[in-house]
């Protein structure tokens, strides 16, 4: 039973966890019961989680995903495996933007995240020390916040419509709801996790059919 699954997505910072189709964040590891899945990027989390979840199951070693890109992470394979396609942006500590068509990856890029490009602006000059206002692209700078914010945020987002051309776009991470105010999209909170689910269905369980 679905009801019955723990997701666990261990990240460089925090562990994301999907149980009975709530999703919160820890930031060290924890027990849990059977069929616990997981993905992870952050591989001292990765043993500390395995010490108290000996069972758990690497869905990294199931998934089947057709891309010819060399060291994809598991989490953007787990977002793009949600999505058969689409233009898939998960906006975290870094922006990743893949491209699937016909359940196939096609490619990516990785750009900094907009905390990352906040902070770069600051070790630049003090005077360029502030806070991202409202994104207008259709208007040009007039004033420093206007600057940097078209030039931050809105190089994230110029980016995304350049490779999205026809293709629907499906926005996830922890500033995914934010960017998707500036992009015709839609925001998905538990993209990743969708991914992982479609994993132990199609590739795990059918798999052993």
């Amino acid at each position: 039973m679905e009801d019955s699954l723990v997701l666990v997505d261990i990240g460089n910072t925090n562990i994301h966890i999907w149980e009975e189709g709530k999703i919160y964040d820890i930031k060290n590891p924890i027990a849990f019961g059977e069929d616990v899945f997981y993905i992870s990027v952050n591989e001292n989390k990765e043993k500390e989680f395995l010490k108290l979840n000996p069972s758990a199951l690497n869905l990294k070693n199931v998934v089947n995903f057709d891309t010819s890109y060399i060291g994809l992470g598991i989490d953007r394979i787990m977002a793009c495996k949600a999505v058969d396609d689409g233009l898939v942006v998960d906006a975290g500590s870094a922006v990743t933007i893949d491209i699937m068509q016909n359940k196939v990856h096609l490619g990516g890029v990785i750009m900094p995240g907009i905390s990352s490009i906040k902070k770069a602006y600051a070790t630049i000059s003090p005077k360029l020390d502030i806070e991202f206002g409202e994104l207008n692209l259709k208007k040009l700078p007039q004033n420093t916040q206007e600057a940097v914010t078209f030039g931050g945020i809105g190089a994230i987002v110029l980016m995304i419509n350049s490779l999205k051309k026809d293709k629907k776009v499906y926005l996830t991470g922890g500033d995914g709801k934010f960017l998707s105010r500036y992009i015709d999209g839609v925001y998905v909170k538990d993209l990743v996790f969708r991914g992982m689910l479609k994993t132990i269905k199609e590739d795990l369980r059918e798999g052993k059919k």
